[in-house]
């Protein structure tokens, strides 16, 4: 809990050493339920910690495009893009394979499932959704 108020904060830290204008999180709806600190509300307050918290000539904007959609909303635009889906990751766990169990392979691994696209990484575990 509480992981995306220090993930965003080195983000941050990140982005205003490097004079960067945005700093970009993937949290989605389906994330609301368990982690109060996916929900926009939260965005919108870490918003103003960034503009109290940095020198006055800093502007960065903290942007969470996804807020609204669903993973499987997220997964059919990504396709229609070609995201390289195997270059990217979920799960909880820091070694490949993905455990397909936690709540992020849960999320991926179903919206995949919705959309007829089948998931390109390796889980130790791939739950059938249907």
């Amino acid at each position: 809990m509480f992981r995306n108020a220090n993930l965003l904060s080195m983000a941050t830290s990140y982005a205003e050493a490097n004079d960067c204008d945005a700093v970009f999180i993937g949290a989605h709806s389906e994330d609301f339920s368990g982690y109060p600190d996916c929900r926009p509300a939260f965005f919108d307050a870490f918003q103003q910690v960034v503009d109290v918290g940095t020198k006055d000539e800093t502007q960065i904007d903290i942007e969470a495009p996804f807020t609204e959609w669903s993973k499987t909303d997220i997964a059919e635009r990504g396709a229609e893009l070609e995201v390289p889906y195997e270059l990217t990751w979920s799960c909880y766990r820091e070694e490949e394979p993905a455990c397909g169990t936690c709540d992020a392979c849960a999320f991926r691994l179903q919206a995949f499932q919705n959309i007829g696209v089948e998931d390109p990484i390796e889980y130790a575990e791939r739950p059938d959704y249907t």
